[in-house]
C-alpha cells in the first residue's frame, strides 16, 4: 500500500486496519458501548454477547472454543502471563527450568530474564527456526516450560511445531508458542498440535492495536496466574474492563483470515518471490535463510557492504521497511535474530527486513526495486 509518498513494506511490524474491521469497530462504538461486565441491564448483556461471539471467531481460527481465549492488551502481556504461570507451576514441582528460542521476541526474552526460573536458549537450525534436535537434547525433568516463536518476526522462519510439541509431551514440559506472526503464514490447529499456550496480537492480522489474547488448551485456564488482578474480570484471570470495540475488530480480522487466508498467502508469496528474485538477479541483495517454510510476506535481505540503517535513511520517505523487529528498533546492536542464525555483527548490520501484505501488489515491487537500485547506485 502507499501512504502519501511512502510504499509500506513493514507488515510484520504492524498491519493496517482492514476497512471491514474498522466498520465493525465503528458500529460497535455506537451501539455496544455499554460495559460488558454490567450484569443488570440489556446494553451490558449485548456487549458481553458480542464479545463472546468475537471470541468464537478468534477461537475458530485456531481450532479452539471462545472459552479458551483470554483477552489481553497484546501478545507481550500474554507472554508475561505465560511466564508468570510457569513460575507458579514450577513452585509446586521440581521443574525450575525455562527453555526459550535463541531468536524469540524481545517480550519473551525480557520476561524470561526477570523470572525466577533458570533460563537456557534453544539454538536455531539452518532455516532460522528453533532446532528440534537441540531441544530434544536439552529438555529434562527440570524443564517447566518451553517457549518458542512459531513464525519468526524477523527472518520469517516457520518452526516445526508438531515435532517440537511431541518432544515437549515426551519430556513432560508445557509448550508455549508465540503465534503473533502465524495466522498470516499458515493454518493452525492448537488441539491437533497439542500446544498448551499460545499468544496472538490483533495488529499483526489487520486488526487494531491494543488488543491481543492468550490461547489456552482446554482445561488449562484454571492454571493461569494473572499479571493484572483488577476486580476479577475474565474469571479472575485478567482484570480490567474488556474493550468491546477492539475485541470485535479482532474477531472480524480473524474471521477474514479464516475466509481468505489461504488464497491471500499464495498471492503475497508470489509478490515477495518477485521482489527477492529481482534483487538476487541484479546481485543487489540476497535472501537470508531458506525460501521454504517461511512467512509468505517475509523478505529479510542482506545487502553486502551496505549499512542497513544508512540504506533505510536514504530510502526515506519512499519505502517503509526495518533493520530488525520493531520491538528492538531502539537498540544499537544489530539484530539478535540474524546473529543467532550464525552470522556475525557486520553481516547482521547489513540486513533489511521487507515484509509484504494484503495491500501489496506487483506494481509496488516495480517501484520499490527501481528506488532501491537508484539509491544503491549512488552510495
Amino acid at each position: 500500500m502507499r501512504v502519501g509518498d511512502t510504499i509500506y513494506l513493514d507488515y510484520q511490524a504492524s498491519t493496517p486496519i482492514d476497512d471491514r474491521v474498522l466498520m465493525i469497530m465503528q458500529e460497535a462504538s455506537k451501539t455496544l458501548f455499554g460495559n460488558p461486565h454490567a450484569a443488570d441491564h440489556a446494553l451490558g448483556w449485548r456487549a458481553a454477547a458480542a464479545i463472546s461471539a468475537a471470541a468464537n471467531q478468534i477461537g475458530n481460527l485456531f481450532g479452539l472454543q471462545g472459552d479458551d481465549i483470554l483477552f489481553t492488551s497484546g501478545a507481550s502481556e500474554a507472554n508475561a502471563i505465560v511466564i508468570r504461570t510457569a513460575e507458579e507451576l514450577a513452585s509446586r514441582s521440581q521443574r525450575t527450568e525455562l527453555l526459550i528460542g535463541a531468536a524469540d521476541h524481545g517480550s519473551i526474552i525480557g520476561e524470561a530474564a526477570r523470572s525466577r526460573l533458570t533460563q537456557r536458549e534453544i539454538p536455531l537450525g539452518h532455516n532460522g527456526a528453533p532446532n528440534p534436535a537441540c531441544l530434544e537434547a536439552m529438555i529434562s525433568d527440570a524443564t517447566a516450560l518451553v517457549s518458542i516463536i512459531g513464525v519468526n518476526n524477523e527472518n520469517g522462519a516457520i518452526a516445526d511445531l508438531k515435532v517440537i510439541s511431541d518432544i515437549c509431551m515426551e519430556g513432560g514440559a508445557i509448550l508455549h508458542v508465540d503465534l503473533a506472526q502465524a495466522p498470516l503464514a499458515m493454518d493452525i490447529d492448537l488441539l491437533d498440535l497439542n500446544i498448551a499456550f499460545a499468544t496472538i496480537s490483533a495488529h499483526k492480522v489487520y486488526g487494531p492495536k491494543g488488543i491481543g489474547a492468550l490461547l489456552m488448551a482446554p482445561g488449562l485456564s484454571d492454571e493461569i496466574e494473572p499479571v493484572i488482578v483488577g476486580a476479577g474480570q475474565q474469571g479472575g484471570r485478567r482484570g480490567g474492563t474488556m474493550p468491546t470495540e477492539l475485541i470485535l475488530g479482532f474477531g472480524e480480522a480473524c474471521r477474514l483470515i479464516s475466509d481468505i487466508g489461504s488464497n491471500e498467502r499464495k498471492l503475497i508469496a508470489a509478490i515477495r518471490d518477485d521482489f527477492v528474485g529481482r534483487l538476487e538477479t541484479s546481485q543487489s541483495a540476497e535472501l537470508v535463510g531458506d525460501i521454504s517454510k517461511r512467512h509468505p510476506g517475509n523478505a529479510l535481505m542482506h545487502f553486502p557492504g551496505r549499512d542497513a540503517s544508512d540504506l533505510l535513511a536514504r530510502l526515506q520517505p519512499f519505502i517503509a521497511a526495518s533493520t530488525q523487529s520493531a520491538c528492538s528498533s531502539g537498540s544499537v546492536e544489530p539484530s539478535h535474530v540474524v546473529q543467532a542464525m550464525g552470522y556475525d555483527r557486520t553481516y547482521a548490520s547489513e540486513c533489511v527486513r521487507f515484509s509484504f501484505g494484503r495491500y501489496s501488489d506487483f506494481q509496488q515491487v516495480d517501484q520499490v526495486v527501481a528506488i532501491l537500485e537508484n539509491v544503491l547506485s549512488e552510495c
